[in-house]
C-alpha cells in the first residue's frame, strides 16, 4: 500500500517564484516584501488597494494567491487551512482570467500554473509523509487523519488532480473508511475517460465494504461495458448480485462468462468458488438454527401451556427454515461441485479448486452431523453419521491433493488435520498438525 502511494510530486521553491518576478509598481513590491516576511494582513490590504485601482489587472490577484499559499503553511492543524486555500483557488483563477484579457500581460502571467502546482504539490507531498514515512507518522497520534487533511487541501488548490483523489481513496482505505475511499475514487473516475478497469475493480470493493452493493453493481456493470472480458469485474458483479439477493442474475453472469470460453478453467473456478461462498452462508445458518432448536427444546422441557405452545411454534418455524435452506444448499452445492471438478479436469494442478472442494465436502459433512444430532431415531442417526463421514472422506482426498500440489498451504494442512481427527485417524492428524505448525 505504501509503495503505491509514493508518487511524489516535485515541489517548486516559493523563493524562486517570488524573486523571479520584478515589477515597477511600489504597491506590488511592498506586497512581495510583506509576503516574504509573513506580514500577510498588510500584504492583503495593499493588494486590495491595488485591485480597486486596477480592476482589470491580474497582478493583484496573483500576489493575493501567493500570499494565501504562504499563509496556509503557517496554519496548524492542516485541516484549518481550507478557507485560505479556497481564497487561493479563487484568486489564482481570477488572476489567470484577467491576464488572458490583458494586451500586455506581465511575466507573472506565465507563473499562475506553476503557483497552483507548487501549492498543490506542497500539500500532496505532505500527505504522503504522514501516510508512508514511519518516522513522520510516529510524531503524531493520528497520522492518517493529517494525511487526509493535506490531501483535501491539495484538492481545493487543484480540483482537477485525479492523483490526489486516487491517493485520498487509498488513505481512506488504510484508515478503514471504506465509504470515504469509495467516494474519493468515484470522484477521480469522473475525470478519467475512460477510467481503467482497475478503478472499477477497486471502487466496487470499496462500495461493497461500505454496505452499498447496489452502487457497486452500477459501477461493475459500467466497467464491463468497457472491459467485457475482465474476469475480476465479472466475479465481483456476481458477488454483489448475491449480496442483494439476485442469485439468478449472479449465476447468469458467470454462466455467460463460461459460455464465451467453455474450456477456460479459470471461468469454471470463478463460478465454483462464488457458489461455494454462497453455500457457506446457508450452511452456517443451518448449523446456527439447529443450535437454536436445541436451546428451545431444553426450554420446552420446563414449559407448559401457552409458553410451551409458543416454543413449539418457534421450533416449527426454525425447522421450516432449515428445510428451505437445505434445498438451496443442495442446488448450490451441486453447481459448485460440478464447476470445481470441471476446473480440475481442465487444470489438474489447480490447488485452489481442490481446496475449495475440500471446504465444500467438509461443509456438507457439518450439515449432516447437525442432522444426526437432531435425529431421534437410531436408524436416522446411523444414516446421517455414515453420510457425513463419506463426505469427510471426500474432503480428506481433496485436501490431500491440495497439499500434494502445494505443500506450503498451511490452511489446507489445518483443515486436513481436523478431518483426520473426526475420522479417528490420529497419527495422520498429528502429522498434519505438525505441517500446519500447530
Amino acid at each position: 500500500m505504501k509503495k503505491l502511494l509514493r508518487n511524489l510530486i516535485p515541489v517548486f521553491l516559493f523563493l524562486g517564484l517570488l524573486t523571479g518576478c520584478e515589477t515597477t509598481d511600489p504597491v506590488i513590491d511592498q506586497a512581495q516584501l510583506n509576503i516574504y516576511t509573513q506580514n500577510f494582513d498588510s500584504a492583503y490590504a495593499g493588494l486590495d488597494r491595488f485591485i480597486s485601482q486596477n480592476p482589470d489587472n491580474g497582478l493583484g490577484y496573483y500576489y493575493k494567491a501567493l500570499a494565501n499559499a504562504e499563509e496556509a503553511k503557517t496554519i496548524q492543524p492542516p485541516s484549518s487551512r481550507k478557507p485560505v486555500y479556497r481564497d487561493f483557488r479563487e484568486n489564482a483563477v481570477t488572476s489567470r482570467e484577467l491576464f488572458d484579457g490583458m494586451e500586455e500581460a506581465p511575466q507573472e502571467a506565465d507563473g499562475v500554473t506553476d503557483l497552483i502546482l507548487t501549492t498543490w504539490g506542497y500539500e500532496h507531498n505532505s500527505s504522503l509523509d504522514y501516510a508512508t514515512n514511519d518516522s513522520v507518522m510516529a510524531t503524531v497520534e493520528e497520522p492518517l487523519q493529517i494525511a487526509i487533511a493535506h490531501l483535501e487541501n491539495a484538492i481545493i488548490v487543484n480540483p482537477d488532480s485525479t492523483l490526489s483523489y486516487d491517493v485520498l481513496s487509498q488513505i481512506h482505505y488504510m484508515d478503514n473508511n471504506f465509504a470515504g475511499a469509495a467516494d474519493a475514487l468515484a470522484q477521480s473516475m469522473e475525470m478519467k475517460d475512460p477510467p481503467p478497469a482497475s478503478d472499477y475493480d477497486r471502487v466496487a470493493v470499496f462500495f461493497a465494504q461500505s454496505e452499498r452493493p447496489e452502487t457497486a453493481i452500477e459501477y461493475l456493470e459500467e466497467g464491463l461495458e468497457i472491459y467485457p472480458d475482465t474476469v475480476s469485474l465479472t466475479q465481483k458483479l456476481a458477488d454483489n448480485y448475491m449480496t442483494v439477493g439476485q442469485r439468478d442474475k449472479a449465476i447468469d453472469v458467470l454462466e455467460d462468462l463460461i459460455a464465451s470460453d467453455p474450456d477456460n478453467p479459470q471461468y469454471h473456478l470463478v463460478l465454483g468458488t462464488v457458489m461455494l461462498q454462497e453455500t457457506e452462508q446457508f450452511t452456517n445458518r443451518i448449523t446456527e438454527i439447529y443450535e437454536e432448536i436445541y436451546d428451545l427444546q431444553r426450554e420446552l422441557r420446563n414449559a407448559s401451556g401457552t409458553e410451551a405452545e409458543q416454543i413449539e411454534e418457534q421450533i416449527t418455524e426454525l425447522e421450516n427454515e432449515i428445510n428451505r435452506n437445505l434445498e438451496t444448499v443442495a442446488e448450490y452445492n451441486d453447481l459448485a461441485e460440478s464447476e470445481l471438478i470441471k476446473t480440475t479436469e481442465l487444470r489438474p494442478d489447480e490447488a485452489t479448486a481442490y481446496n475449495a472442494l475440500g471446504i465444500l465436502y467438509q461443509n456438507k459433512a457439518a450439515v449432516l452431523f447437525s442432522q444426526r444430532n437432531y435425529a431421534d431415531d437410531l436408524d436416522q442417526v446411523d444414516k446421517f453419521d455414515t453420510a457425513a463421514k463419506e463426505e469427510l472422506t471426500k474432503a480428506m482426498e481433496a485436501y490431500e491433493k491440495t497439499v500434494e500440489i502445494n505443500p506450503d498451504n498451511v490452511a489446507a494442512w489445518r483443515s486436513l488435520s481436523n478431518v483426520y481427527i473426526t475420522l479417528d485417524m490420529q497419527e495422520k492428524a498429528q502429522e498434519a498438525m505438525d505441517k500446519a505448525g500447530m
